[in-house]
């Protein structure tokens, strides 16, 4: 008897269907929408070797090709990112018709060619924002390992997951001077000039060196020599173009030493770079980034591989420290999303054989009223629905989402939630219900029978029940219907007879978040990108917005009456079990920033007001704010000689960073597998009392001087003094 072959199929998730279909008219504003390559995510229900993926596999609609991908040492994942390249005569003119014939390859590719032969394994595909055409390279090869070093020594791992880096800046030369200290970079959206990857360029050291010197170390020009200044297209956004990018500072943070100033234990530190498309960080929604994130941390762990192999002692314990400044608000927040889970897996299986850590910020939406919950005390006091208002703003020029997450056990017949929309608008409606579905399932908003919205109910990745609220802009072109702008209200009606669970414990004992969870997803203008996005926020007459003293209030008013929460903003990317989450705070102050994203609290019993941490915290925190009164932290631009200072959290982690990658090169040889065994090598100090204790600051509050010691920290302060002396803007 012949065994019928299972296919992968096609998630069909509310993000995608919005993106890609319903909402295609109102996408953002960096998307490249005339290209036919679709960035994707293969997921399967067991774990199988990726040293048996293929590189490419056709079907009859296109080619799905794989990026670089770590599989030493057996690796076994769930996860492999990848890209769909249509056929040359495929017809797909429209958004909604791509999608279709995605989902058709995906459909038609045997869940062996992905997973091997896992047996029982479902494989589903979850697409991505398309890659630009101009970076695609579909006949790439593998660049060669390089040969052993001569001279073997202890050295440590150091890699940036970011957005604009300058990989020609004088803070990354050796103090040697023997060149550049990055081993290899790959810009995701490099167009010329060296290493043709998949997508994108690698420029190694030898590259690096050779175009710094190639245009006599005018670093704009080598970035114009790679496609990444200079472009001349007003739709596609170049970081490298401007005086400041996110990546310069950060990856500063981590690694860079001013000239002349330098440390040479760095110079036993390799750093790997990988720049992330621009439109992968303008979008801050969240979505549209898993495959090249997850893609850039494959290329790390294969590369360390390499750099251990050529310049580490055989069998040599070689430790490597990511820091990924990046983050969005959505998500289950229970570790369980799809970056967070690969991640996991990626973690645990290098720490079995190398020191391994990934550092991530907690986020900076605190303060900015994007996080809700509904409990049992809620519905009790109710005598009718539960509602919360969100207010949408004017002139929002981008799509806004809203997240709404049931506890375990729960589904949506039990919590019935409806959207109404403000009084103003004349939808064709009065209220909107969410649609019922076995697994995924969407309905229209629509505004004179134009869609102005999508409505979705999904099972989650087989998980958790969510609703997802997508709204088209407030601020839209000609020809299109714009959202109405205002009080947008979600009414929750309880159907169900067991309480509403406030939190729950899971099987190891650990306390996770319970009640109906609401999140905004982040919606920002990042960078200055010009993408005209503003941010939506949920208002709540009983959340007190100032304390008793007048300042803005920075704890959550009392269990069982306030919806709207601060505490359970942590990053939606920062929830995993191997991961350290990094706070901000005020170096003069040592109080939490007011932005920086904590964990959240929940009541011990009821309407209690004893709260204890529920889910993932802070571990520690690190400065991101230097006083009041010198907002910041300094760090470099994208051109030598040019620095900024940078607020949030995003700087704050690669100072943990750092200090771990001083720590291994004291201790090269750990032996260290947890999270707590990293924190406690650091040289910190404990946290103190509420608000600035271990709800917000973490257990642990870095203290060392920053960057590499108090009088580099001088200099560049210094630096940056005498340079806005002589000219107002720069460094601006």
């Amino acid at each position: 008897m012949s065994v019928q072959v299972p296919y992968a199929r096609c998630a069909q998730g509310p993000y995608e269907n919005w993106v890609h279909g319903l909402g295609q008219a109102y996408a953002h504003p960096g998307l490249d929408r005339a290209s036919d390559v679709l960035s994707c995510v293969f997921e399967a229900d067991d774990p199988f070797a990726i040293g048996d993926v293929p590189g490419h596999w056709s079907t009859g609609q296109g080619t799905f090709r794989t990026p670089v991908l770590w599989s030493a040492n057996g690796f076994r994942s769930r996860f492999v990112p990848a890209l769909f390249c249509e056929r040359d005569d495929a017809p797909s003119d429209t958004p909604a018709q791509g999608l279709k014939l995605f989902a058709d390859a995906v459909n038609e590719t045997p869940v062996p060619t992905v997973a091997g032969q896992a047996a029982g394994s479902e494989v589903v595909a979850h697409v991505n924002y398309p890659v630009r055409a101009p970076t695609l390279c579909a006949d790439w090869s593998d660049s060669a390992a390089p040969d052993p070093a001569p001279q073997q020594d202890a050295i440590v791992i150091v890699a940036i997951v970011d957005d604009g880096i300058p990989f020609a800046h004088r803070n990354f030369i050796a103090a040697s001077g023997r060149g550049t200290r990055i081993e290899y970079c790959w810009s995701q959206s490099a167009t010329k000039a060296g290493q043709p990857m998949l997508f994108g360029r690698e420029y190694d050291k030898a590259a690096i060196d050779a175009l710094y010197r190639r245009h006599g170390g005018d670093e704009g020009a080598v970035y114009q020599a790679a496609g990444l200044a200079g472009g001349g297209d007003p739709t596609v956004r170049f970081p490298l173009d401007r005086m400041f990018s996110h990546g310069a500072h950060v990856l500063d943070s981590l690694a860079g030493q001013t000239p002349g100033h330098g440390d040479p234990r760095q110079d036993r530190v390799q750093i790997i770079a990988v720049d992330l498309p621009a439109m992968a960080s303008a979008d801050t929604s969240g979505f549209g980034k898993d495959m090249f994130v997850l893609s850039a941390m494959h290329y790390i762990f294969d590369r360390a591989e390499r750099i251990a192999a050529a310049y580490a002692a055989p069998g040599a314990r070689v430790p490597l420290v990511i820091n990924l400044s990046y983050g969005h608000s959505s998500g289950p927040h229970d570790g369980n999303g799809l970056v967070e889970a690969a991640f996991d897996e990626m973690i645990a299986a290098r720490r079995a054989h190398h020191p391994t850590a990934v550092v991530l910020p907690s986020g900076n939406m605190f303060m900015q009223s994007i996080h809700a919950v509904m409990t049992e005390p809620h519905f009790a006091q109710a005598t009718g629905p539960v509602a919360l208002d969100w207010f949408l703003p004017p002139d929002d020029r981008t799509s806004s989402f809203l997240e709404i997450w049931f506890p375990d056990g729960v589904n949506p017949d039990d919590l019935r939630v409806e959207l109404v929309p403000p009084a103003h608008a004349r939808l064709d409606q009065y209220a909107f219900a969410f649609p019922a579905a076995q697994t995924v399932a969407h309905a229209p908003v629509t505004k004179g029978g134009a869609p102005i919205g999508q409505l979705s109910t999904e099972r989650c990745r087989g998980g958790r029940w969510r609703h997802v609220v997508a709204l088209a802009p407030t601020d839209v072109g000609q020809d299109q219907t714009p959202a109405p702008a205002g009080r947008w209200t979600l009414r929750v009606t309880k159907r169900m007879a067991d309480p509403v669970p406030g939190y729950a414990t899971d099987p190891t004992q650990q306390i996770k978040a319970g009640g109906l969870q609401f999140w905004i997803q982040r919606d920002e203008d990042f960078a200055a990108s010009g993408s005209g996005a503003r941010q939506s926020y949920f208002i709540d007459p009983h959340n007190a917005l100032y304390a008793d003293d007048g300042r803005l209030a920075e704890m959550d008013s009392g269990p069982g009456a306030a919806l709207v929460r601060r505490f359970g903003t942590m990053s939606g990317m920062a929830t995993g079990a191997h991961v350290l989450r990094v706070g901000g705070y005020d170096e003069m102050t040592l109080r939490a920033a007011r932005y920086s994203c904590a964990g959240a609290l929940r009541a011990k019993d009821g309407a209690s007001p004893e709260v204890m941490p529920a889910g993932a915290q802070v571990q520690l925190s690190a400065v991101s704010e230097r006083s009041v009164t010198q907002p910041g932290i300094v760090g470099a631009g994208t051109r030598s000689g040019t620095y900024i200072a940078q607020s949030g959290t995003s700087s704050a982690a690669p100072q943990v960073a750092r200090a771990l990658v001083d720590m291994f090169l004291d201790t090269p040889s750990s032996a260290m597998t947890t999270v707590a065994d990293y924190l406690d090598k650091l040289d910190v100090q404990t946290g103190t009392g509420d608000p600035k204790g271990p709800d917000r600051l973490g257990h642990y509050v870095l203290r060392q001087p920053r960057q590499s010691g108090a009088a580099d920290e001088q200099v560049r302060i210094d630096l940056m003094v005498q340079a806005r002396s002589v000219d107002p803007v720069a460094g601006a």
